[in-house]
């Protein structure tokens, strides 16, 4: 009879190798198997890890639902029990599955292989529990005959993707009733209460797994480009919050980020190989200039069009901080914007500095006497600001900025035909009266002054002429 079940186990064995890996588990056996005795499993150089599910055969079912959990210490197939274990698993659960029928039944644990093969977590295998929850569930261990717990593996090579099964090294079931006897023999394991008074089993499995290389990174930042030169000058800010993809380079997302509070981004713990990042445009915003001078470091790297990055190649223990996109604020054209959008947008906070290509810019009829030339941003934001050329009391400062503000708003492509013979009147004027010269006006003076500051400001809110911009 032993030498019979030892051929049915050889048996087992080679017809496992044998089968054909598929890109997805067959749930009924594993297709090849890293079984005692081969060496341990790694995500080959180059590949690109892309997820891993844990499979188990169901002998018992107890309707409830398992859950997948991290052991967090070192223990023997043939030694482990409730005892000195000791509870050594992270309370978090990685997966879990429903036991509701005999059969395969699968959980996916992607996130905790894949800090396995990274070196982020050491791998000291699986538990399974039920909680307080019984009946039993039953499952077939490695010491059955066929059937064997498997980790069903999955990464990206050459483009291609490829799956394969590796079978458990060592598993075991640990018993609170029994708490200093082993089952590492057993040919089955168990989670769950085998009755109401909360005798607890769990079973534990291993997997013998290998970190291949030396890890890589990749990132750097996303910034709003003033100038839009498509090069990140100094004081230029960055962007926080922008979406930033991975993709392999056949364009497969393999993980999602954004950018922290100074618009940097990181990739990290990634297997050596080619990787391409693919930066999302923020709403409303649109990418600068690609590949401006002779700095990789500082110049904007991601497709005007689609966003996407050059593939790269990543060696064993690179870490690449050229990845960078330069973003811009492109107002919409034909509408009308407020003073406040203006002024927020001059350059002096987070947003894009969208005032000073527009620069020069007169109020007043050019080189009036009195005219007030603005020539950089610092002027336009206290212009628009009214707190330094006078204060909101002062009926001229009032129709400095909204007269700033149409002109801008011009300047962006709204029509100005509405108000094209206020804008005539008010620079006739502004060019003889400065700021200081509101309180000497007469009280017809101050009327038409203030009748030029409301239609203006009806304009820039879109209550005449093309209309606000959404």
């Amino acid at each position: 009879m032993g030498k019979m079940k030892g051929i049915l186990i050889l048996t087992a064995i080679l017809a496992m190798i044998g089968m054909a890996c598929q890109e997805t588990p067959n749930l009924v056996e594993p297709q090849i198997g890293n079984l005692s005795g081969m060496a341990a499993f790694g995500i080959p150089p180059g590949a690109t890890f892309d997820s891993a599910s844990f499979n188990i055969y169901v002998e018992l079912a107890s309707g409830r639902t398992v859950n997948v959990r991290r052991i967090i210490a070192p223990w023997q197939e043939m030694v482990v029990t409730w005892n000195n274990f000791g509870g050594s698993f992270d309370s978090n659960i990685e997966g879990s599955f429903l036991s509701d029928g005999v059969g395969w039944r699968s959980a996916d644990i992607s996130s905790l292989v894949g800090s396995w093969l990274n070196g982020t977590n050491t791998n000291y295998g699986l538990l399974l529990d039920q909680g307080t929850s019984y009946p039993l569930s039953q499952f077939t261990s490695r010491q059955g005959i066929t059937h064997w717990p498997y980790l069903h593996i999955c990464y990206t090579l050459d483009g291609v993707p490829t799956c394969e099964d590796v079978v458990t090294i060592g598993d075991s079931y640990i018993w609170q009733f029994t708490p200093d006897l082993n089952f590492g023999a057993s040919d089955v394991l168990y989670a769950g209460w085998p009755n109401e008074n909360g005798n607890e089993k769990q079973a534990l499995l291993i997997f013998d797994l290998e970190v291949t290389e030396e890890l890589a990174a990749i990132g750097d930042r996303v910034w709003f480009d003033d100038n839009m030169n498509g090069i990140q000058d100094e004081g230029e800010l960055g962007y926080p919050g922008a979406t930033v993809q991975l993709l392999d380079c056949a364009g497969n997302v393999l993980a999602t980020t954004a950018t922290d509070a100074n618009g940097f981004y990181l990739f990290s713990n990634l297997i050596p190989g080619d990787y391409l990042i693919h930066f999302v445009a923020p709403e409303g915003y649109v990418f600068t200039l690609q590949d401006q001078g002779s700095d990789d470091a500082v110049d904007s790297d991601a497709d005007p069009t689609t966003g996407l990055a050059w593939c790269t190649n990543l060696a064993p223990g690179e870490t690449d901080l050229t990845w960078d996109a330069g973003v811009y604020l492109t107002p919409q054209e034909g509408c009308t914007l407020t003073i406040g959008f203006w002024k927020n947008h001059a350059g002096f906070g987070p947003q894009q500095n969208l005032v000073t290509q527009y620069l020069p810019i007169w109020l007043g009829t050019n080189g009036g006497a009195q005219s007030l030339q603005v020539t950089n941003a610092q002027i336009a934001y206290d212009v628009l600001g009214m707190h330094v050329y006078g204060t909101p009391s002062n009926g001229i400062t009032k129709l400095y900025a909204q007269l700033l503000g149409a002109k801008l708003n011009i300047a962006n492509g709204a029509d100005g035909s509405a108000i094209n013979a206020t804008i005539s009147s008010a620079d006739a004027f502004l060019a003889t009266h400065f700021w200081t010269s509101w309180d000497s006006l007469s009280k017809s003076d101050k009327k038409l002054v203030l009748g030029w500051m409301e239609l203006l400001d009806d304009y820039n809110n879109g209550d005449i002429g093309p209309g606000h911009c959404d």
